[in-house]
């Protein structure tokens, strides 16, 4: 049980009480009209609004912008490639005419070296042989005999043109000229007793036009594996290999 607290008789009652300790005044809350509110938070709404819409208006223009950079660069790829495509059809067509336009002048330039060649053989049917007498006799001077063919029309005016070649390149063995029917004039055989050599024009002509077919098939073959390739054609006066 708890103790009663005990009456003090030294308590003046007559004295007054001391008034209550001053609490602290509450600050003053703010207050404003309710119109001036509401106008403020459709500026706020409106302003936020606003600047929402620029973001995205510049997200959207920055969008747009990178996804039209895009098409024009395949556009642009695109036309690119086509051009490609158009630039190597155009060379291959001029390396082809190129081609063909060599093709045709070494035609022309056979033809006219075979003209040329053939008159100068009616003028001097016997320069030739005695250049391929001259060649022939040194290595063969140890030979017994040599026999000379030629056309019959240039036999006899061979005889003196042998004897002074064999003169001057120390043969010592017996040379017989004999005149041919079936030997061109320009031609001639020239045997000994285990070999012989033979100048004939129209051989010479096919292996020459043999030799323009293999450069010309040559050349084609390389404009065509360089069109395979992709590659731009090469440079169409180089001499193929």
């Amino acid at each position: 049980m708890a103790t009663p607290a005990r009456f003090l008789f030294d308590t003046d009652f007559s004295r007054p009480e001391p008034p209550p300790a001053a609490q602290p005044a509450e600050p003053p809350r703010p207050t404003i009209d309710l119109d001036q509110h509401l106008a403020e938070m459709v500026a706020v709404e409106e302003r936020a609004r606003a600047e929402g819409f620029d973001e995205g208006r510049e997200e959207g223009f920055a969008a747009g912008r990178l996804d039209a950079e895009a098409r024009a660069a395949e556009r642009l790829a695109d036309a690119a490639q086509s051009l490609v495509g158009v630039a190597r059809s155009l060379l291959a067509a001029l390396d082809a005419d190129r081609l063909a336009i060599e093709a045709r002048a070494l035609d022309l330039a056979v033809i006219a070296a075979e003209k040329l060649a053939g008159r100068l053989v009616e003028r001097e049917p016997l320069v030739e042989i005695r250049a391929l007498l001259t060649e022939c006799l040194g290595p063969l001077r140890k030979a017994p005999h040599l026999v000379v063919r030629l056309d019959a029309r240039d036999a006899d005016a061979l005889e003196p043109e042998v004897a002074r070649i064999a003169r001057e390149t120390g043969f010592e063995g017996r040379i017989v000229i004999l005149g041919e029917d079936d030997l061109a004039r320009g031609d001639c055989r020239i045997e000994w007793a285990d070999g012989g050599i033979l100048r004939d024009r129209a051989a010479l002509s096919a292996e020459i036009e043999a030799a323009v077919d293999r450069w010309i098939t040559a050349r084609r073959g390389e404009l065509d594996r360089d069109d395979a390739a992709g590659e731009m054609p090469a440079d169409p006066w180089r001499t193929a290999p």
